[in-house]
């Protein structure tokens, strides 16, 4: 669809990405604040269990060793966060993207 004004013409339609929401700023999984259940079974740096927590004190637990809480199986129950830093733990999943 186009409107003349003074001899131009100005299209008005649907042009590209514009009207689409941006899901790219959103990350996949959530993080820290984002998770929003009240209990939250803990995997450490290591690999260790660390046991069914409140979310406060897991996201405490993170920023005291400098890293963050990342949910990993938000469908278990209680759903399941990992201690570890988030730009790793992206950096590792778009590899193993990559690979399949």
């Amino acid at each position: 669809m186009d409107v003349y004004l003074g001899g131009a013409a100005i299209a008005t339609g649907f042009r590209g990405r514009g009207q689409r929401p941006d899901n790219r700023r959103l990350p996949p999984v959530r993080i820290n604040e984002r998770i929003r259940v009240p209990e939250v079974r803990v995997i450490g740096e290591e690999g260790e269990q660390l046991g069914v927590m409140d979310v406060r004190d897991a996201i405490r637990s993170a920023r005291e060793r400098g890293l963050d809480l990342v949910e990993v199986a938000p469908n278990a129950d209680p759903p399941v966060c990992r201690i570890i830093d988030f730009g790793k733990f992206q950096y590792e999943a778009k590899k193993k993207a990559n690979e399949a």
